[in-house]
């Protein structure tokens, strides 16, 4: 079975090549690994025209006109479609990684294994650790069965089900929506650890909240579900503020009636998804 990954690349001169050496010494071989410079502003297009010629596996290109700054969402899903359409090999799992990470061994081993006794699975990855204090520690900041959005890994039917990756913010939770509305499985698995250079966040740390909100709207959420999001995220930072500045977005894109990224029936589908999630985690679900 084959495996194409594609890494939109963002001023990661300094992780690039480490990465792609993990990627390199997989017990399963990665079949093609696709890098995309998207507006790097240091020697990352030098990186990764280098390690397109170390490694006859990986092609790398530069997404031309792409903004000089990192942006989450639209950005960085327009530098992975760019990859696949150069894409001329064909694969059976594709991957959406980030150019921060550093796999484990059998990431791959692991991840196939599990496809293949589970046909239904269409989505699955490992779980995240970042440095925090001198020690690799697993980051809990979302949904235990949540796949994050540095790394992602489909099966082709999954993939070509959803129509491929929505260049929009909010990506890589209407990806699993869609999944889910489509009768497939998404999987993390506990025991396959991906170190992240970076910690998760820190580049779209300003507009975090308000990145939120929208999303919120864009996938459909009704003002209550708004509500308990944005109370959501001030009780974890135990500050006002993101309520504020979440349900302030929220708010503005209905007012400004800013187009959906979901029709009714998946709207529907994710907020009756979302209701069901808060009558379980308060213990009254019929």
């Amino acid at each position: 079975m084959k495996i194409l990954i594609i890494i939109p690349v963002f001023n990661e001169e300094n992780n690039i090549e480490k990465c792609i050496d993990s990627f390199q010494n997989q017990t399963y071989k990665v079949s093609n690994i696709i890098l995309v410079n998207d507006g790097s502003t240091d020697k990352t297009s030098e990186k990764i025209n280098f390690l397109s010629k170390k490694y006859k596996n990986v092609k790398s290109y530069d997404l031309q006109n792409s903004l000089s700054k990192p942006l989450p969402g639209k950005k960085i899903i327009k530098a992975f479609n760019y990859g696949l359409s150069k894409n001329k090999v064909k694969y059976d799992f594709i991957g959406k990684f980030d150019g921060d990470l550093i796999l484990p061994k059998n990431y791959f081993e692991i991840l196939i294994n599990e496809f293949k006794i589970n046909n239904k699975l269409g989505l699955a990855s490992g779980v995240i650790a970042s440095m925090v204090n001198e020690k690799w520690l697993i980051e809990n900041m979302y949904d235990k069965d949540h796949v994050r959005g540095g790394i992602k890994f489909y099966s082709k039917e999954a993939f070509k089900e959803i129509n491929g990756l929505k260049e929009s913010i909010g990506w890589d939770t209407l990806d699993e929506m869609q999944l889910k509305y489509s009768k497939y499985e998404i999987k993390v698995f506990k025991n396959i650890i991906t170190k992240q250079i970076r910690k998760t966040g820190d580049r779209y740390i300003k507009k975090k909240y308000f990145n939120q909100g929208k999303v919120m709207y864009l996938l459909g959420y009704d003002v209550f579900l708004a509500l308990v999001g944005s109370i959501k995220f001030s009780l974890k930072e135990r500050s006002l503020m993101p309520f504020l500045k979440s349900i302030f977005s929220y708010f503005y894109c209905l007012v400004t009636n800013e187009k959906k990224i979901v029709n009714d029936k998946l709207a529907n589908f994710i907020k009756k998804f979302r209701y069901k999630r808060i009558r379980e985690k308060i213990g009254f679900n019929i």
